[in-house]
């Protein structure tokens, strides 16, 4: 057929995120992806339905953030926050209070009914063979509800491949950690010999010192189940990674689910609106700020949307990454509490605090930003290797654990503490603060060698989704990922 390329039908992706901006975001994002891959008449010149399904307030913020003349639908689920005891526009876990947390991951499974009946419509009007449905890892119900209704469906970690294989390992099958055993003390995982967890990390995934001898926690036992479930009836995995940034991490992960395995990342948005701008007043005050500072110089620190340290530690924290001496001219800091140095750090040009939405992508792209302290959370590690910043890791629970390991491996990072429920900065923790900073935004052969990786990183991740060249030829591995993923969905 010479250049031209048979015209291959037609395929409809129902694409479902929880409820978190951790997980809406990347999904955004996948959709956006795939609805370029379609106009670049990618996989055969197959024509693309894509679909984004959840609750009200989550589909009204994203589609906000679509471009004008997209052609990314929207399907809405009925959802009540208030029928569970939640508050009224608990429809993402950031407006959710950590202690509620559970309440909310469990009503989500109640969407379950609805999900079905939009699924049936869907699949009966178009064709069951013509649908295909990418879920979150903790909506392993919709796999079952798939495979029900005779439609295929892939899992979709918004998570790296290295953290979802620990963690999944972790959960079905823990390590026997004794209680006497002590923070440091470490034990290999059941599937993986080589790869061994120190008990304090163990604690922060499982958030339970009883878990592993008394396996009654019901929120592990909820993902456990959910990850069972995706396992057994989804037919492959799509994970938002590449195989430049985690080899080993795909390589786990096939070990352990057996699925076929798409790595399609990262999935980041690199222009346009997003879903929080519309909660982020202080844009223009961040960029303003960071004009004003030399050239990697400036600290940014983020904890993420959902959690954050203990008062006592963050003014810890904010004690050891100001001291005389350290090359960094300022900081700007996302979600301060209350009692933070706003006034302090604007009153003498060191900083700035931003209480909304920090405009995330805009900071790490800026020149003056130097090095991000991060909780690890994988969208902020995708982002940061995407610009080809230096990351001052602070994991917190779950998956960031692990994600922080893979940064320490690519060269890239360097860890100040970990974990929030137990462990934490530890004793001296401004001396430990300082002495971090001062390696990653100094001038010494640690600083100079992490920014090194960190740009040859930031080439690596950008060539994985880079589309064909002139000649037709060098497509990334991740376009490649994502177009094996579509015809897979529909042949």
């Amino acid at each position: 057929m010479g250049h031209e390329q048979q015209e291959r039908g037609s395929g409809h992706l129902l694409l479902f995120p929880f409820l978190a901006q951790g997980h809406l975001i990347p999904f955004l994002n996948l959709a956006k992806r795939l609805e370029s891959l379609g106009q670049r008449g990618g996989s055969g010149h197959r024509r693309l339905a894509i679909t984004i399904v959840s609750t009200p307030r989550n589909v009204a913020s994203l589609h906000r953030a679509l471009p004008a003349g997209s052609s990314i639908g929207f399907a809405e689920l009925p959802f009540s926050p208030s029928d569970h005891g939640l508050p009224p526009d608990a429809e993402s876990a950031d407006a959710v209070p950590l202690h509620a947390f559970p309440t909310f991951t469990f009503a989500t499974e109640l969407l379950q009914p609805s999900f079905e009946k939009l699924l049936t419509e869907i699949a009966g009007r178009e064709g069951r063979k013509n649908v295909c449905v990418l879920a979150d890892m903790f909506l392993g119900w919709t796999a079952e509800t798939a495979r029900a209704l005779g439609v295929q469906h892939r899992m979709f970690l918004t998570n790296g491949a290295y953290a979802s294989a620990v963690i999944f390992s972790i959960w079905l099958r823990p390590p026997s950690f004794p209680r006497s055993a002590d923070p440091d003390d470490e034990l290999a995982l059941a599937d993986f010999p080589d790869v061994r967890v120190r008990y304090v990390d163990f604690l922060n995934v499982v958030l339970n010192e009883d878990y592993g001898t008394d396996r009654s926690d019901p929120v592990v036992a909820y993902l456990c189940r959910m990850v069972s479930l995706h396992l057994r009836h989804s037919s492959g995995l799509v994970i938002n990674t590449s195989e430049e940034i985690e080899p080993k991490g795909l390589h786990l992960i096939v070990k352990l689910s057996g699925l076929p395995t798409f790595a399609v990342g990262p999935v980041i948005g690199v222009g346009g609106r997003t879903a929080t701008d519309d909660t982020a007043p202080d844009q223009d005050m961040c960029i303003k700020f960071l004009d004003s500072k030399p050239q990697a110089s400036v600290l940014y620190v983020s904890f993420g949307s959902q959690s954050s340290i203990p008062a006592s530690q963050m003014m810890e924290l904010a004690r050891g990454w100001r001291p005389a001496g350290v090359r960094s001219s300022g900081w700007c800091v996302h979600r301060w509490s209350p009692t933070g140095p706003r006034g302090e750090g604007r009153g003498r040009g060191q900083g700035v605090v931003v209480r909304g939405w920090a405009p995330q992508m805009r900071i790490l792209a800026h020149a003056s930003t130097g090095a991000f302290l991060s909780h690890c959370g994988w969208n902020s590690v995708l982002e940061s290797l995407w610009h080809g910043v230096p990351v001052v890791g602070w994991p917190l629970i779950g998956d960031q654990l692990f994600d922080s390991r893979v940064l320490v491996e690519l060269g890239v990072g360097v860890e100040v503490a970990s974990g929030r429920c137990f462990g934490g900065l530890g004793s001296k923790g401004s001396e430990r603060v300082r002495d971090v900073v001062e390696t990653v935004l100094g001038d010494g052969d640690k600083a100079k060698d992490m920014r090194r990786k960190a740009a040859e990183m930031k080439k690596l991740a950008r060539a994985a989704v880079g589309a064909a060249d002139g000649d037709g030829k060098g497509k990334g591995s991740s376009v490649l990922a994502m177009e094996r993923l579509v015809d897979s969905a529909f042949d």
